[in-house]
């Protein structure tokens, strides 16, 4: 299941709603040798008050090796949600991050349970799985 993308901002791979840091946002990442995959869910009560859904960011921070193509994904017991615009090239000293917004958690993540994957170079890197609400 794919679903597209919705842009919301972002500082330094955290969710970012309203030009602030959402509060009780949930952090998790992965040291990988060129870099680090993150992932950060929120619970919708927290963002906006409305606890029927949930936003979410997967992000890479490459920090060297050469120029690859990445796709971020989240992963849910409910489906695999990737961006529209599929693969991005980063460079060492580059960030890229997609993120989601508005997602339902009664029909995506029953569990409140999320997981950030980055496929890249044939492989795929997960994040630990976050408990967001």
């Amino acid at each position: 299941m794919i679903m597209r993308a919705l842009a919301i901002g972002a500082v330094a791979g955290a969710l970012v709603v309203g030009g602030t840091a959402a509060a009780h946002a949930v952090t998790t990442s992965t040291k990988l040798s060129n870099g680090t995959l993150s992932f950060t869910a929120v619970d919708g009560s927290a963002v906006n008050g409305d606890s029927s859904v949930f936003f979410a960011s997967t992000a890479y921070k490459k920090t060297g090796g050469s120029t690859v193509s990445v796709r971020l994904e989240m992963i849910t017991k409910d489906g695999r949600f990737g961006s529209g615009d599929a693969y991005k090239s980063v460079s060492a000293g580059q960030n890229v991050i997609t993120q989601w917004g508005g997602i339902s958690k009664s029909y995506y993540a029953s569990d409140c349970k999320a997981t950030g994957s980055m496929w890249a170079t044939g492989s795929v890197y997960y994040t630990p799985t976050v408990h967001f609400c």
